[in-house]
């Protein structure tokens, strides 16, 4: 079975992916734990990095803060990763 073709923006990383695919097997994660997974290796993300990352996943609603250093994904990461949502159409959350 193939994989879904992921549509993403121009903005993202190959870090975010994996994010976006850790955060969906184990529900939520610190950057911490996340740059402990061993897909995490082979790109040598620092937690500072991951939690970047993490802050802009968030400024676009993929993923969501559940408390200080916790985050989980959210419907539209999951979309994300099926491939039906074009993440070049996300607009930056501003607050």
């Amino acid at each position: 079975m193939s994989s879904p073709k992921r549509k993403s923006g121009q903005w993202m990383q190959q870090l975010d992916e994996r994010i976006l695919e850790h955060l969906a097997e184990d529900g939520w994660s610190t950057p911490a734990m996340i740059v402990e997974d061993r897909r995490f290796r082979d790109l040598q993300a620092s937690e500072a990095r991951v939690r970047e990352r993490c802050r802009k996943l968030t400024e676009r609603e993929l993923v969501e803060p559940v408390h200080t250093e916790m985050y989980e994904i959210t419907t539209w990461g999951l979309a994300y990763l099926r491939g039906d949502l074009d993440a070049a159409m996300l607009r930056r959350w501003q607050h």
